[in-house]
Formats: C-alpha cells, sequence, structure tokens
C-alpha cells in the first residue's frame, strides 16, 4: 500500500480551492490537474508499506493528534514549482505556529515508530495541477488569479492510502484521529 498523512479539507473548502484551480486552468495550455476530491496538506508522504506498517503510522497519527488542538489554517498565495517548460501549481499557507508544531510532534512520533526523519524541509502546500503549461508568466499568471483568503479549520490528521485505478489516483481515509476541542 502507498500511504501518507494529511490534513483534509470540507467539501466547502475543497470548492474554494476548485475555484482558484479553475482560474489557474484557464489561464493554462495543459496540465494535469488534481481532482477535487483528492485536495489535501500533506504532513508526510510515506511511500509504500505494509499492513504492519499501517498500524504503526496509525499509531504515530493517533499520538500526535491526542496532543494537539483544533486550529485554523489561512491559504492564501499561490506557488508554482518550475519543471522545465511546465510546472506544479500549488496554493500555500500562511506561516503557522500551530502546524509547525503538529508536524514536528508527528516526526517524533514517526520516528518512535522506526521510520526514517524527513529529509526536506516541510514546506505546506496544495498541488491542484501537475504539468502545467502556462500561457503567461508565472507573476503575470499570480496577478491574473483571483487568490481570496481561504479559512480552513484543522480539527483532524488522517492517514490516507493513495490507490491507482487506471490512470486514476484516489485517496481513502485508513485512520482519523481527531484533535483535541477548544483553545
Amino acid at each position: 500500500m502507498r500511504a501518507f498523512i494529511a490534513i483534509d479539507f470540507t467539501k466547502e473548502v475543497k470548492k474554494e480551492i476548485l475555484a482558484v484551480q479553475k482560474s489557474v486552468a484557464e489561464k493554462s495550455a495543459k496540465g494535469n490537474f488534481t481532482p477535487e476530491e483528492n485536495f489535501h496538506l500533506t504532513l508526510r508522504f510515506i511511500g509504500e508499506i505494509d499492513e504492519y506498517g499501517m498500524e504503526s503510522l496509525a499509531d504515530a497519527v493517533r499520538e500526535t493528534g491526542l496532543r494537539f488542538r483544533g486550529f485554523e489554517l489561512n491559504i492564501n498565495n499561490l506557488g508554482f514549482f518550475p519543471r522545465g517548460d511546465k510546472s506544479i501549481v500549488c496554493v500555500g499557507v500562511e506561516k503557522n505556529k500551530s502546524l509547525d508544531m503538529l508536524y514536528n510532534n508527528l516526526e517524533k512520533n514517526l520516528m518512535r515508530e522506526g521510520f526514517r526523519k524527513e529529509r526536506q524541509n516541510f514546506t505546506p502546500h496544495i498541488t491542484i495541477g501537475r504539468d502545467v503549461a502556462l500561457k503567461m508568466s508565472y507573476d503575470k499568471t499570480k496577478a491574473a488569479v483571483d487568490m481570496q483568503n481561504i479559512s480552513v479549520k484543522v480539527d483532524s490528521i488522517t492517514l490516507m492510502e493513495s490507490i491507482r485505478r487506471g490512470s486514476k489516483l484516489i485517496y481513502k481515509p485508513v485512520f482519523v484521529q481527531k484533535l483535541k476541542e477548544g483553545r
């Protein structure tokens, strides 16, 4: 099984992200755009894992979620990761201390369960398109896309399985850990 740990979004938040994606798609010659149901913020990509490993991941997610209270995130910028003449397009998250603390605690719990520490720095984002060829420059596209602030209430973290059916990826929640309520 291919696994990752994520913050999943409500249907309302996904619709707001979809509106941004549609605006980018209109300004693109082509691209592989993420299906609305797959919008999420990856906390940690794991990769191939067996059933025992999934149990260990669920334990790390559980331990992390039980320590943290829910918090708010702001999605408020458009980002591009250039790859030659194409790009990965994402929406970015405003710097957030609670998110950073959640991620760092998750990393500690994953290491306790025997997983290696993530080598890359955590750059929270939501991928909305891959292999996107823009019709104009990044700066002009960014200026032309009406990126309103999207407020997200984070109240859980989710262990997901990535399933490939033909050319389609399906993200299936395997385990959801609610965060503590209140402040």
